[in-house]
């Protein structure tokens, strides 16, 4: 099926004070200095990230082989483990995605820690990660309603590296996607460039469920979320 791009503005995206202080140790309640105002500067940076885009490239050409933890997109097989495939069951179509928060964030860590400026380009770092996890939110969000006006409904979304799933599969996903997609590129050990980038799998149907909730059903032991309650 024909692929489909969406940039984002930052703007769109709401990133809670609450998480990155979370993330950081900090009371969100009581935000000492220098925290507080490295916090609102790297905010406020965002508006000189323009390259925040994401897609998605949807399949009716599917199989979920769920005893094996295997689903297979356009013939390609892919081995994402029964956690993910289990997650999928009941599936008509699956869209696989690709998003990224650009490289002007990457950069900017970089050149702050580079300039001696470690807890500046940490908590950059850090933004970076949510803000493209903001953006998935808001395409995830969008195919939702797209689906729901033709009476499906959508999964959470899984990625390689995660529940268990190889990342090396990574490169089976990127094949179905033009070089370059969104402008992120894939290295041969299977990490992504801009490294504030995410990609992966959503499925698509009449009886799927989107569980609100899966941080307990994951192995990653990398997920920036990891240990982070979120109020309910």
């Amino acid at each position: 099926m024909d692929l489909k791009i969406n940039n984002i503005k930052p703007e769109d995206i709401n990133i809670d004070r609450s998480v990155i202080c979370g993330l950081m140790g900090i009371d969100p309640d009581d935000i000492p200095e220098p925290y507080k105002g490295i916090i609102q500067r790297e905010l406020k940076e965002m508006e000189n990230y323009p390259n925040i885009r994401g897609g998605f490239r949807i399949s009716v050409d599917i199989d979920i082989i769920s005893p094996k933890g295997e689903f297979v997109y356009e013939g390609t097989e892919f081995v994402a483990g029964k956690q993910v495939v289990n997650n999928l069951k009941g599936s008509e179509l699956i869209a696989l995605y690709i998003c990224t928060a650009g490289e002007e964030v990457s950069r900017r860590s970089k050149e702050l820690m580079g300039q001696g400026n470690l807890l500046e380009g940490y908590v950059a770092d850090l933004i970076g990660s949510l803000l493209v996890e903001g953006a998935m939110d808001i395409l995830h969000e969008g195919l939702r309603n797209e689906m729901e006006s033709k009476g499906l409904k959508i999964t959470n979304r899984y990625s390689p590296g995660y529940c268990h799933w190889n990342v090396d599969e990574q490169h089976k996903l990127f094949s179905f996607f033009p070089e370059g997609f969104c402008g992120v590129r894939l290295s041969d050990s299977s990490l992504m460039n801009p490294i504030k980038s995410v990609s992966g799998v959503i499925g698509i149907g009449k009886v799927v469920k989107f569980n609100k909730y899966i941080c307990h059903a994951c192995s990653s032991v990398n997920c920036i979320y990891r240990g982070i309650k979120h109020a309910t």
